[in-house]
Protein backbone atom coordinates (compact mmCIF):
# COMPACT_ATOMS: atom_id res chain seq x y z
CA UNK A 1 0.00 0.00 0.00
CA UNK A 2 2.70 2.29 0.70
CA UNK A 3 4.61 1.85 -2.64
CA UNK A 4 0.89 2.31 -4.02
CA UNK A 5 0.40 5.50 -2.24
CA UNK A 6 4.09 6.64 -3.08
CA UNK A 7 3.53 6.38 -6.93
CA UNK A 8 -0.08 8.28 -6.68
CA UNK A 9 1.50 11.16 -4.80
CA UNK A 10 3.86 11.77 -7.66
CA UNK A 11 3.52 14.26 -10.54
CA UNK A 12 2.61 13.04 -13.46
CA UNK A 13 5.47 13.18 -16.21
CA UNK A 14 4.84 15.31 -19.49
CA UNK A 15 3.74 13.10 -22.39
CA UNK A 16 7.21 14.36 -24.36
CA UNK A 17 9.37 13.24 -21.96
CA UNK A 18 7.70 9.25 -21.77
CA UNK A 19 7.06 9.35 -25.92
CA UNK A 20 10.65 10.21 -26.54
CA UNK A 21 12.19 7.00 -24.75
CA UNK A 22 9.46 4.74 -26.71
CA UNK A 23 10.36 6.05 -29.91
CA UNK A 24 14.40 5.57 -29.38
CA UNK A 25 13.87 2.00 -27.92
CA UNK A 26 11.50 0.78 -30.97
CA UNK A 27 13.71 2.35 -33.56
CA UNK A 28 16.78 0.63 -32.27
CA UNK A 29 15.20 -3.00 -31.94
CA UNK A 30 13.58 -1.99 -35.31
CA UNK A 31 17.05 -1.60 -36.60
CA UNK A 32 18.32 -4.79 -35.10
CA UNK A 33 15.77 -7.19 -35.92
CA UNK A 34 16.36 -5.56 -39.53
CA UNK A 35 20.15 -6.21 -39.88
CA UNK A 36 19.83 -9.68 -38.55
CA UNK A 37 18.12 -10.63 -41.56
CA UNK A 38 20.39 -8.55 -43.48
CA UNK A 39 23.42 -10.59 -42.12
CA UNK A 40 21.48 -13.91 -43.11
CA UNK A 41 20.85 -12.78 -46.44
CA UNK A 42 24.60 -12.13 -47.23
CA UNK A 43 24.75 -16.10 -47.01
CA UNK A 44 25.41 -17.36 -50.34
CA UNK A 45 22.53 -19.94 -50.58
CA UNK A 46 20.22 -16.97 -49.82
CA UNK A 47 18.72 -18.63 -46.88
CA UNK A 48 18.84 -18.03 -43.17
CA UNK A 49 20.06 -21.51 -40.99
CA UNK A 50 18.25 -22.90 -38.25
CA UNK A 51 19.50 -22.32 -34.43
CA UNK A 52 20.10 -25.73 -34.37
CA UNK A 53 23.40 -27.37 -34.93
CA UNK A 54 22.41 -30.47 -36.03
CA UNK A 55 20.52 -28.55 -38.69
CA UNK A 56 23.41 -26.76 -40.02
CA UNK A 57 26.03 -29.21 -38.97
CA UNK A 58 24.33 -31.74 -41.59
CA UNK A 59 26.90 -31.70 -44.59
CA UNK A 60 24.33 -30.79 -47.17
CA UNK A 61 22.93 -28.16 -45.32
CA UNK A 62 26.39 -26.79 -44.77
CA UNK A 63 26.58 -26.91 -48.26
CA UNK A 64 23.80 -25.50 -48.91
CA UNK A 65 24.48 -22.44 -47.13
CA UNK A 66 28.21 -22.12 -48.82
CA UNK A 67 26.68 -22.47 -52.24
CA UNK A 68 28.83 -25.53 -53.30
CA UNK A 69 26.18 -27.58 -54.85
CA UNK A 70 25.61 -25.04 -57.77
CA UNK A 71 27.20 -25.42 -61.26
CA UNK A 72 29.45 -22.91 -61.71
CA UNK A 73 31.23 -21.62 -65.12
CA UNK A 74 34.62 -19.74 -65.23
CA UNK A 75 36.93 -18.10 -68.15
CA UNK A 76 39.97 -17.02 -68.21
CA UNK A 77 38.79 -13.50 -69.68
CA UNK A 78 37.67 -12.22 -66.25
CA UNK A 79 33.93 -12.73 -66.81
CA UNK A 80 32.75 -13.41 -63.19
CA UNK A 81 31.38 -17.33 -62.28
CA UNK A 82 27.48 -17.29 -64.24
CA UNK A 83 25.06 -19.64 -62.03
CA UNK A 84 22.85 -19.73 -65.12
CA UNK A 85 24.84 -20.09 -68.18
CA UNK A 86 21.87 -19.56 -70.51
CA UNK A 87 21.53 -15.93 -69.87
CA UNK A 88 25.08 -15.85 -71.21
CA UNK A 89 26.51 -16.18 -74.83
CA UNK A 90 29.53 -17.49 -73.77
CA UNK A 91 30.40 -20.64 -75.37
CA UNK A 92 30.61 -23.25 -72.24
CA UNK A 93 31.88 -26.67 -72.11
CA UNK A 94 30.30 -28.62 -69.51
CA UNK A 95 32.96 -30.90 -68.16
CA UNK A 96 32.18 -33.79 -65.96
CA UNK A 97 34.42 -35.39 -63.77
CA UNK A 98 34.46 -38.84 -66.54
CA UNK A 99 35.04 -36.39 -69.22
CA UNK A 100 38.19 -34.81 -67.49
CA UNK A 101 39.23 -38.36 -66.63
CA UNK A 102 38.84 -39.88 -70.61
CA UNK A 103 40.06 -36.39 -71.93
CA UNK A 104 42.98 -36.92 -69.68
CA UNK A 105 43.72 -40.48 -70.40
CA UNK A 106 43.96 -39.24 -74.12
CA UNK A 107 46.11 -36.65 -74.00
CA UNK A 108 48.44 -36.90 -70.98
CA UNK A 109 51.77 -38.34 -71.57
CA UNK A 110 51.75 -41.12 -69.07
CA UNK A 111 49.34 -42.79 -70.90
CA UNK A 112 51.06 -42.45 -74.55
CA UNK A 113 53.90 -43.19 -73.22
CA UNK A 114 52.43 -46.41 -71.99
CA UNK A 115 51.11 -47.28 -75.38
CA UNK A 116 54.47 -46.56 -76.89
CA UNK A 117 56.20 -48.81 -74.68
CA UNK A 118 53.74 -51.81 -75.56
CA UNK A 119 54.66 -51.20 -78.99
CA UNK A 120 58.39 -51.25 -78.11
CA UNK A 121 57.42 -54.55 -76.38
CA UNK A 122 55.87 -56.10 -79.27
CA UNK A 123 59.07 -55.36 -80.99
CA UNK A 124 61.51 -57.03 -78.52
CA UNK A 125 58.82 -60.22 -78.63
CA UNK A 126 59.63 -60.67 -82.17
CA UNK A 127 62.75 -60.26 -81.74
CA UNK A 128 62.68 -62.87 -79.05
CA UNK A 129 60.84 -65.81 -81.32
CA UNK A 130 63.06 -64.82 -84.34
CA UNK A 131 66.10 -67.52 -83.25
CA UNK A 132 62.72 -69.83 -82.97
CA UNK A 133 61.60 -69.09 -86.71
CA UNK A 134 62.85 -70.42 -90.43
CA UNK A 135 66.05 -68.43 -91.51
CA UNK A 136 65.80 -68.24 -95.08
CA UNK A 137 68.15 -66.31 -97.30
CA UNK A 138 68.72 -65.91 -101.31
CA UNK A 139 72.11 -64.53 -102.82
CA UNK A 140 73.52 -63.94 -106.35
CA UNK A 141 77.19 -63.47 -106.85
CA UNK A 142 79.21 -62.94 -110.44
CA UNK A 143 82.96 -62.43 -109.80
CA UNK A 144 85.63 -62.41 -112.76
CA UNK A 145 89.05 -63.58 -111.72
CA UNK A 146 91.95 -62.20 -113.76
CA UNK A 147 94.55 -64.56 -112.24
CA UNK A 148 94.69 -67.18 -109.60
CA UNK A 149 97.67 -69.47 -108.50
CA UNK A 150 96.61 -72.55 -107.58
CA UNK A 151 100.04 -73.27 -106.42
CA UNK A 152 99.39 -71.14 -103.03
CA UNK A 153 96.27 -73.82 -102.83
CA UNK A 154 97.85 -76.53 -102.56
CA UNK A 155 98.19 -78.35 -106.32
CA UNK A 156 101.28 -79.10 -107.45
CA UNK A 157 102.55 -78.86 -111.42
CA UNK A 158 100.07 -75.83 -111.57
CA UNK A 159 100.46 -72.43 -112.58
CA UNK A 160 98.72 -69.62 -112.44
CA UNK A 161 95.76 -70.04 -114.19
CA UNK A 162 93.40 -67.06 -115.62
CA UNK A 163 91.12 -65.18 -116.29
CA UNK A 164 87.84 -67.05 -115.75
CA UNK A 165 84.29 -66.09 -114.50
CA UNK A 166 82.33 -67.78 -111.15
CA UNK A 167 78.47 -67.10 -110.97
CA UNK A 168 76.78 -68.42 -107.94
CA UNK A 169 73.02 -68.08 -107.05
CA UNK A 170 71.32 -70.00 -104.20
CA UNK A 171 69.03 -70.13 -101.76
CA UNK A 172 70.12 -70.76 -97.49
CA UNK A 173 67.80 -72.09 -95.12
CA UNK A 174 68.30 -72.44 -91.44
CA UNK A 175 65.38 -73.88 -89.11
CA UNK A 176 66.44 -74.46 -85.31
CA UNK A 177 64.86 -77.86 -84.19
CA UNK A 178 66.17 -77.76 -80.75
CA UNK A 179 67.45 -74.46 -78.37
CA UNK A 180 66.27 -73.97 -74.92
CA UNK A 181 68.04 -70.79 -74.45
CA UNK A 182 66.01 -68.98 -77.11
CA UNK A 183 62.85 -70.49 -76.17
CA UNK A 184 63.55 -69.23 -72.65
CA UNK A 185 64.54 -66.09 -73.95
CA UNK A 186 60.67 -66.09 -76.18
CA UNK A 187 58.62 -66.70 -73.09
CA UNK A 188 60.35 -63.97 -70.99
CA UNK A 189 59.69 -61.69 -74.31
CA UNK A 190 55.77 -62.80 -74.28
CA UNK A 191 55.64 -61.75 -70.37
CA UNK A 192 57.24 -58.55 -70.79
CA UNK A 193 54.00 -57.39 -73.64
CA UNK A 194 51.71 -58.88 -70.37
CA UNK A 195 54.22 -56.39 -67.92
CA UNK A 196 53.79 -53.38 -70.91
CA UNK A 197 49.89 -54.10 -70.73
CA UNK A 198 49.61 -53.74 -67.29
CA UNK A 199 52.30 -50.75 -67.21
CA UNK A 200 49.36 -48.88 -69.11
CA UNK A 201 46.77 -49.67 -67.22
CA UNK A 202 48.61 -48.36 -64.17
CA UNK A 203 49.88 -45.11 -66.03
CA UNK A 204 45.80 -44.75 -66.64
CA UNK A 205 45.25 -44.77 -62.72
CA UNK A 206 47.81 -42.78 -62.18
CA UNK A 207 46.43 -40.35 -64.83
CA UNK A 208 43.01 -40.39 -63.34
CA UNK A 209 44.19 -39.98 -59.58
CA UNK A 210 45.98 -37.10 -61.43
CA UNK A 211 42.38 -35.47 -63.13
CA UNK A 212 40.38 -36.38 -60.46
CA UNK A 213 43.20 -34.16 -58.22
CA UNK A 214 43.23 -31.16 -60.65
CA UNK A 215 39.14 -31.46 -60.81
CA UNK A 216 39.01 -31.42 -57.02
CA UNK A 217 41.67 -28.62 -57.20
CA UNK A 218 38.95 -26.49 -59.52
CA UNK A 219 36.11 -27.14 -57.19
CA UNK A 220 38.58 -26.32 -54.33
CA UNK A 221 39.73 -23.34 -56.07
CA UNK A 222 36.09 -22.10 -57.11
CA UNK A 223 34.44 -22.73 -53.70
CA UNK A 224 37.26 -20.75 -52.40
CA UNK A 225 36.21 -18.10 -54.44
CA UNK A 226 32.78 -18.21 -54.21
CA UNK A 227 33.32 -17.59 -50.05
CA UNK A 228 35.45 -14.72 -50.93
CA UNK A 229 32.71 -12.89 -52.92
CA UNK A 230 30.31 -13.74 -49.55
CA UNK A 231 33.15 -12.55 -47.17
CA UNK A 232 33.10 -9.13 -49.13
CA UNK A 233 29.59 -8.35 -49.32
CA UNK A 234 29.16 -9.20 -45.65
CA UNK A 235 31.77 -6.89 -44.99
CA UNK A 236 29.95 -4.63 -47.00
CA UNK A 237 26.74 -4.60 -45.51
CA UNK A 238 28.89 -4.44 -41.90
CA UNK A 239 30.61 -1.18 -43.33
CA UNK A 240 26.52 0.20 -44.16
CA UNK A 241 25.60 -1.05 -40.75
CA UNK A 242 28.12 1.03 -39.04
CA UNK A 243 27.46 3.80 -41.26
CA UNK A 244 24.08 3.85 -39.81
CA UNK A 245 25.08 3.34 -36.49
CA UNK A 246 27.40 6.17 -36.84
CA UNK A 247 24.77 8.64 -37.93
CA UNK A 248 22.32 7.67 -35.14
CA UNK A 249 24.71 8.09 -32.72
CA UNK A 250 25.46 4.69 -31.45
CA UNK A 251 28.75 4.01 -33.73
CA UNK A 252 31.75 5.97 -33.24
CA UNK A 253 34.17 6.98 -36.30
CA UNK A 254 36.76 4.16 -35.28
CA UNK A 255 33.50 1.52 -35.77
CA UNK A 256 33.22 2.43 -39.67
CA UNK A 257 37.02 2.99 -40.06
CA UNK A 258 37.42 -0.63 -39.12
CA UNK A 259 34.52 -2.07 -41.13
CA UNK A 260 36.41 0.08 -43.82
CA UNK A 261 39.08 -2.16 -43.46
CA UNK A 262 37.57 -5.22 -43.20
CA UNK A 263 36.71 -4.69 -46.55
CA UNK A 264 39.60 -3.66 -47.86
CA UNK A 265 41.23 -7.20 -46.64
CA UNK A 266 38.28 -8.82 -48.26
CA UNK A 267 38.65 -7.12 -51.71
CA UNK A 268 42.59 -8.10 -50.97
CA UNK A 269 41.57 -12.19 -50.69
CA UNK A 270 39.16 -11.84 -53.14
CA UNK A 271 41.83 -10.85 -55.54
CA UNK A 272 44.31 -13.53 -54.27
CA UNK A 273 40.99 -16.29 -54.64
CA UNK A 274 40.51 -15.05 -58.14
CA UNK A 275 44.06 -15.56 -59.12
CA UNK A 276 44.15 -18.96 -57.03
CA UNK A 277 41.07 -20.19 -59.21
CA UNK A 278 42.48 -18.94 -62.49
CA UNK A 279 45.54 -20.96 -61.93
CA UNK A 280 43.76 -24.36 -60.61
CA UNK A 281 41.57 -24.03 -63.93
CA UNK A 282 44.78 -23.35 -66.14
CA UNK A 283 46.06 -27.05 -64.35
CA UNK A 284 42.89 -28.40 -65.37
CA UNK A 285 42.96 -27.43 -68.94
CA UNK A 286 46.66 -28.55 -69.53
CA UNK A 287 45.98 -32.07 -67.86
CA UNK A 288 42.52 -32.65 -69.87
CA UNK A 289 44.39 -30.64 -73.57
CA UNK A 290 40.82 -28.52 -73.25
CA UNK A 291 41.41 -24.89 -74.73
CA UNK A 292 42.96 -22.15 -72.49
CA UNK A 293 40.71 -19.88 -73.74
CA UNK A 294 37.36 -22.40 -73.23
CA UNK A 295 34.99 -21.22 -70.63
CA UNK A 296 34.42 -24.63 -68.50
CA UNK A 297 31.42 -25.43 -66.61
CA UNK A 298 32.17 -28.07 -63.81
CA UNK A 299 29.31 -30.41 -63.66
CA UNK A 300 30.19 -31.99 -60.33
CA UNK A 301 30.77 -30.69 -57.04
CA UNK A 302 32.73 -30.61 -53.84
CA UNK A 303 29.01 -31.94 -52.09
CA UNK A 304 29.47 -34.71 -49.06
CA UNK A 305 29.26 -38.16 -49.72
CA UNK A 306 29.22 -40.81 -47.41
CA UNK A 307 31.52 -43.53 -48.30
CA UNK A 308 30.79 -47.59 -46.89
CA UNK A 309 33.90 -48.91 -45.56
CA UNK A 310 34.36 -52.85 -46.13
CA UNK A 311 36.01 -54.54 -43.67
CA UNK A 312 39.71 -54.19 -43.25
CA UNK A 313 40.50 -58.22 -43.88
CA UNK A 314 38.33 -57.53 -47.19
CA UNK A 315 39.97 -54.45 -48.27
CA UNK A 316 43.10 -56.07 -48.06
CA UNK A 317 42.77 -58.92 -49.98
CA UNK A 318 41.12 -56.50 -52.65
CA UNK A 319 44.28 -54.68 -53.11
CA UNK A 320 46.42 -57.63 -53.02
CA UNK A 321 43.83 -58.75 -55.78
CA UNK A 322 43.54 -55.47 -57.68
CA UNK A 323 46.77 -53.21 -57.54
CA UNK A 324 48.39 -53.89 -61.13
CA UNK A 325 51.59 -53.05 -59.42
CA UNK A 326 51.20 -56.36 -57.40
CA UNK A 327 50.53 -57.97 -61.46
CA UNK A 328 53.35 -56.58 -62.84
CA UNK A 329 55.98 -57.48 -59.71
CA UNK A 330 54.98 -61.02 -59.96
CA UNK A 331 55.28 -60.92 -63.68
CA UNK A 332 58.93 -59.22 -63.89
CA UNK A 333 59.82 -62.56 -61.55
CA UNK A 334 58.63 -64.98 -64.16
CA UNK A 335 60.15 -62.86 -66.73
CA UNK A 336 63.66 -62.80 -64.60
CA UNK A 337 63.09 -66.93 -64.25
CA UNK A 338 62.49 -67.57 -67.88
CA UNK A 339 66.06 -65.23 -68.68
CA UNK A 340 67.43 -67.34 -65.47
CA UNK A 341 66.84 -70.29 -67.43
CA UNK A 342 67.68 -69.14 -70.88
CA UNK A 343 70.81 -68.45 -69.75
CA UNK A 344 71.94 -71.89 -68.09
CA UNK A 345 70.44 -73.10 -71.30
CA UNK A 346 73.08 -71.92 -73.32
CA UNK A 347 75.14 -74.78 -71.98
CA UNK A 348 73.26 -77.20 -73.42
CA UNK A 349 73.51 -78.56 -77.36
CA UNK A 350 71.73 -76.91 -79.81
CA UNK A 351 70.54 -78.59 -82.80
CA UNK A 352 69.38 -77.34 -86.16
CA UNK A 353 69.18 -78.25 -89.88
CA UNK A 354 70.94 -76.05 -92.87
CA UNK A 355 70.13 -76.43 -96.07
CA UNK A 356 70.78 -74.66 -99.61
CA UNK A 357 69.74 -75.13 -103.34
CA UNK A 358 70.90 -72.75 -106.70
CA UNK A 359 73.02 -72.87 -109.69
CA UNK A 360 76.88 -72.89 -109.90
CA UNK A 361 79.37 -72.27 -112.93
CA UNK A 362 80.97 -69.47 -114.97
CA UNK A 363 78.12 -67.75 -116.55
CA UNK A 364 74.17 -67.54 -115.12
CA UNK A 365 73.09 -69.35 -118.54
CA UNK A 366 73.70 -73.26 -118.79
CA UNK A 367 75.87 -72.87 -121.63
CA UNK A 368 77.85 -70.97 -119.42
CA UNK A 369 78.17 -73.82 -117.08
CA UNK A 370 75.79 -73.59 -114.27
CA UNK A 371 74.63 -76.52 -112.87
CA UNK A 372 71.48 -77.09 -110.15
CA UNK A 373 73.93 -77.54 -106.73
CA UNK A 374 72.72 -77.78 -102.98
CA UNK A 375 73.16 -79.40 -99.66
CA UNK A 376 71.56 -80.61 -96.43
CA UNK A 377 72.40 -81.07 -92.95
CA UNK A 378 72.13 -81.21 -89.25
CA UNK A 379 74.48 -79.55 -87.43
CA UNK A 380 74.40 -80.06 -83.37
CA UNK A 381 76.71 -77.48 -81.07
CA UNK A 382 77.44 -77.26 -77.49
CA UNK A 383 79.64 -74.61 -76.36
CA UNK A 384 82.68 -76.04 -74.04
CA UNK A 385 84.41 -72.99 -73.12
CA UNK A 386 83.67 -69.71 -73.21
CA UNK A 387 86.15 -67.67 -71.30
CA UNK A 388 82.92 -67.15 -68.40
CA UNK A 389 80.75 -65.21 -70.42
CA UNK A 390 77.68 -67.94 -70.04
CA UNK A 391 79.09 -68.13 -65.80
CA UNK A 392 78.99 -64.05 -66.08
CA UNK A 393 75.22 -63.83 -67.32
CA UNK A 394 73.50 -66.38 -65.36
CA UNK A 395 75.02 -64.86 -61.98
CA UNK A 396 73.59 -61.51 -63.53
CA UNK A 397 70.43 -63.20 -63.94
CA UNK A 398 70.21 -64.87 -60.88
CA UNK A 399 71.03 -61.39 -59.24
CA UNK A 400 68.26 -59.79 -60.99
CA UNK A 401 65.78 -62.63 -60.23
CA UNK A 402 66.30 -61.77 -56.41
CA UNK A 403 66.14 -58.16 -57.07
CA UNK A 404 62.23 -58.95 -58.19
CA UNK A 405 61.35 -60.89 -55.51
CA UNK A 406 63.31 -58.56 -53.13
CA UNK A 407 61.04 -55.60 -54.58
CA UNK A 408 58.07 -57.83 -54.79
CA UNK A 409 57.74 -58.59 -50.74
CA UNK A 410 58.60 -54.82 -49.94
CA UNK A 411 55.50 -53.67 -52.33
CA UNK A 412 53.32 -56.16 -50.57
CA UNK A 413 53.97 -54.21 -47.06
CA UNK A 414 53.88 -50.95 -49.17
CA UNK A 415 50.21 -52.10 -50.31
CA UNK A 416 48.74 -52.83 -46.88
CA UNK A 417 50.63 -49.30 -45.53
CA UNK A 418 48.65 -47.84 -48.48
CA UNK A 419 45.50 -49.48 -47.51
CA UNK A 420 45.80 -48.96 -43.79
CA UNK A 421 46.72 -45.28 -44.18
CA UNK A 422 44.28 -44.56 -46.86
CA UNK A 423 41.07 -46.24 -44.53
CA UNK A 424 42.67 -43.69 -41.21
CA UNK A 425 42.58 -41.11 -43.64
CA UNK A 426 39.22 -41.44 -44.80
CA UNK A 427 38.20 -41.92 -41.00
CA UNK A 428 39.69 -38.87 -40.49
CA UNK A 429 38.62 -36.72 -42.86
CA UNK A 430 34.78 -37.26 -42.16
CA UNK A 431 35.54 -35.95 -38.26
CA UNK A 432 37.24 -33.02 -40.02
CA UNK A 433 34.44 -32.27 -42.11
CA UNK A 434 31.38 -32.65 -39.81
CA UNK A 435 34.12 -30.65 -37.40
CA UNK A 436 34.08 -28.33 -39.44
CA UNK A 437 30.68 -28.17 -40.43
CA UNK A 438 29.83 -27.52 -36.42
CA UNK A 439 32.01 -24.18 -36.52
CA UNK A 440 30.48 -22.97 -39.48
CA UNK A 441 27.12 -22.95 -37.69
CA UNK A 442 28.76 -21.72 -34.72
CA UNK A 443 30.59 -18.67 -36.22
CA UNK A 444 27.41 -18.07 -38.28
CA UNK A 445 25.81 -17.67 -34.77
CA UNK A 446 28.19 -16.34 -32.92
CA UNK A 447 28.20 -13.59 -35.86
CA UNK A 448 24.09 -12.92 -35.59
CA UNK A 449 24.69 -12.44 -31.35
CA UNK A 450 27.75 -10.02 -32.40
CA UNK A 451 25.52 -7.99 -34.70
CA UNK A 452 22.69 -7.93 -32.49
CA UNK A 453 24.80 -6.54 -29.59
CA UNK A 454 26.18 -3.64 -31.82
CA UNK A 455 22.70 -2.61 -33.24
CA UNK A 456 21.45 -2.65 -30.06
CA UNK A 457 24.84 0.07 -29.17
CA UNK A 458 25.89 -2.38 -25.94
CA UNK A 459 29.66 -1.63 -27.82
CA UNK A 460 31.57 -1.21 -30.01
CA UNK A 461 32.25 -3.47 -33.56
CA UNK A 462 35.08 -5.21 -32.26
CA UNK A 463 32.88 -8.71 -31.75
CA UNK A 464 31.41 -8.25 -35.04
CA UNK A 465 34.77 -8.16 -36.65
CA UNK A 466 36.26 -10.76 -34.79
CA UNK A 467 33.07 -13.36 -34.90
CA UNK A 468 33.37 -12.39 -39.14
CA UNK A 469 36.73 -13.46 -39.28
CA UNK A 470 36.06 -16.61 -37.52
CA UNK A 471 33.28 -17.41 -40.14
CA UNK A 472 35.24 -16.43 -43.18
CA UNK A 473 38.14 -19.32 -41.70
CA UNK A 474 34.94 -22.13 -40.89
CA UNK A 475 34.01 -21.15 -44.34
CA UNK A 476 38.03 -21.67 -45.97
CA UNK A 477 38.28 -24.51 -43.71
CA UNK A 478 35.29 -26.49 -44.55
CA UNK A 479 35.74 -25.82 -48.14
CA UNK A 480 39.54 -27.26 -47.65
CA UNK A 481 38.22 -30.07 -45.28
CA UNK A 482 35.52 -31.21 -47.85
CA UNK A 483 38.95 -31.12 -50.71
CA UNK A 484 40.68 -33.16 -47.97
CA UNK A 485 38.07 -35.85 -47.86
CA UNK A 486 37.31 -36.35 -51.13
CA UNK A 487 41.38 -36.82 -51.84
CA UNK A 488 41.38 -39.15 -49.48
CA UNK A 489 38.74 -40.89 -51.72
CA UNK A 490 40.67 -40.90 -54.52
CA UNK A 491 43.67 -42.11 -52.40
CA UNK A 492 41.24 -44.94 -50.86
CA UNK A 493 40.41 -46.15 -54.49
CA UNK A 494 43.62 -46.32 -55.57
CA UNK A 495 45.36 -48.08 -52.70
CA UNK A 496 42.21 -50.73 -53.86
CA UNK A 497 43.84 -50.73 -57.26
CA UNK A 498 40.27 -49.33 -58.15
CA UNK A 499 40.83 -45.36 -59.22
CA UNK A 500 38.07 -45.77 -61.95
CA UNK A 501 35.25 -46.21 -59.43
CA UNK A 502 36.32 -42.61 -58.15
CA UNK A 503 33.19 -40.21 -58.11
CA UNK A 504 31.91 -37.11 -57.38
CA UNK A 505 28.26 -35.47 -56.74
CA UNK A 506 26.55 -34.41 -59.74
CA UNK A 507 25.32 -30.71 -59.75
CA UNK A 508 23.33 -31.12 -63.05
CA UNK A 509 19.75 -31.52 -61.26
CA UNK A 510 20.76 -27.59 -60.20
CA UNK A 511 20.73 -26.43 -63.23
CA UNK A 512 18.62 -23.34 -63.96
CA UNK A 513 18.13 -24.31 -67.67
Amino acid sequence: MKSLITLKDRKPRSKRKIILPLVFILCASAWGIYYRLDVLAAAPSGKSLDNSADAIAAPENVERFLGLDKVEAFSHQRIPLESDAGKSSLDFVDLKLTEAIDLTIKTHLMSREAKERIEASLGRRWQSMSPLLPHLDAGVSQARTYKENLAALGFKGVDVIGPFNTFDARFRLVQKILDLSALSGFKAGIIDVDVARYGQELAHQKVILIAAMAYLDALRAQGAFKAAQANLELSERLLKQAKNQMETGIATNVDVARAQTRVAQDKLRLAQSSKYMHDAYLELQRATGLSYDSTIQLLNSLCFIKETMPPLKDALATADAGRIEMRIAKEKIRASQYRLYGVRAQMLPKLEFAGDYGWSGNEPDYGGGSRPTGRAMFRVTMPLFEGGMIYGQSKEAASQKRQEEIYYDDLKRQVKEDVYMALWTIETSVEQVNAAGQVVELSQRELELASHRFSEGVGDNVEVVNAQTALEQARNEYIVALTQYHAARVNWYFALGKTDSFYLQDTTQNRSY
